[in-house]
This record gives C-alpha cells, structure tokens and sequence, in this order.
C-alpha cells in the first residue's frame, strides 16, 4: 500500500515537472550532391526555453555542396533564449563546406542567443567554413550575438573557423562576434 502512493507521488511528480524540463532541438540540412546540382535553403531556427528546469536549447544547420560542380546556398538565421532559474543554456551549430572538383557553398549564419536565470547555463555557438579539394570556393558571413546574465553568470563561447584545404580552393569569411 505504501509503496503504491509512493510510486503514484513519483509518477505524478514526473508528469507535472516534465513540461518544466522540455528542451529544444531542430537539425536543418541543405545538400547538393553529385555532378552540376543546386541545393537553395534559408532556415529560420526560433527557440525558447522556460521554467525552473527548463532544457538547453541545441540548434544544428548545414550547407554542403560536394560532387563536382555542384552549388550550395544557405542563409541561417538561429534565435534561441533560454531562462529560469536552473535552466540549461543553448548551443548553435553551423557549418558551410564545398568538397570535391570546383564546388561553390555560400552561406550567411546569423546566431542569436540570450540566457537568464538564477544559475542558468551559457550559450555556445560554432560557425564553420570549409573549401576542400580542387578548385572549390565556400563563402560565409557569419554573425554571433550572445547575452547571458543571472546571480552566478554563465559562460559564453564563439567559435568561428575558415579552412581552405587542397589544390586552388579558396575559403572567404566574414565575422563579427559580440558577447555580452
């Protein structure tokens, strides 16, 4: 008898404190593949977490254009706001690669992320730029924007990387990161 009120307390704790514990996780892809394709996206990413144990936000967008002659362009647009008062902070991912024979990736990543809250997590944002093999060109303007505040202030971390590898490849970046 004890032990079926107790295992009924639990059950309807975890059914009430599950809404509080949500998080948010979106993976957006764009490829263009093989010989002479063309692969066109713009994704739109908008995440909001809250409550006293609200989950992180993680966001994951990707542009690839591999093969020979293939295009790929992206323009990414990532919002994630997370707050409470043990609330798991938010995490972007956003990659642009060109791969293969005379290959061309463009894309434009904007990331905005805003955490709150008692002893709320940070936000974390990855922006990447990669022109690999021969003859490929991937182009990227990428814009991060992070905010975290509370009584024991969490962390923030950019990270934006522009590689050229191979033979004739040529990687273009612009950056701008704010933290505040």
């Amino acid at each position: 008898m004890i032990r079926t009120s107790l295992l009924t307390g639990f059950a309807s704790l975890a059914l009430f404190a599950a809404p509080a514990m949500a998080q948010n996780i979106s993976d957006i892809s764009n490829t263009a593949a093989g010989i002479g394709n063309t692969a066109n996206q713009s994704a739109l990413v908008m995440q909001k977490s809250k409550g006293p144990f609200a989950g992180p936000n993680v966001a994951t967008v990707s542009n690839l254009a591999a093969g020979i002659g293939n295009t790929a362009n992206q323009d990414a647009f990532v919002k994630q706001r997370s707050g409470g008062v043990f609330s798991g902070g938010s995490m972007a991912t956003v990659g642009n690669t060109a791969a293969g024979i005379g290959n061309l990736a463009g894309q434009r990543a904007t990331v905005m992320q805003k955490s709150g809250g008692l002893l709320s997590g940070g936000s974390v944002a990855n922006v990447g730029n990669t022109a690999a093999g021969i003859g490929n060109t991937a182009l990227q303007h990428g814009t991060v924007l992070q905010r975290s505040g509370g009584l024991v202030g969490p962390f923030n971390h950019s990270s934006m990387q522009n590689l050229s590898a191979g033979t004739g490849n040529w990687a273009g970046q612009s950056a701008l990161v704010k933290q505040r």
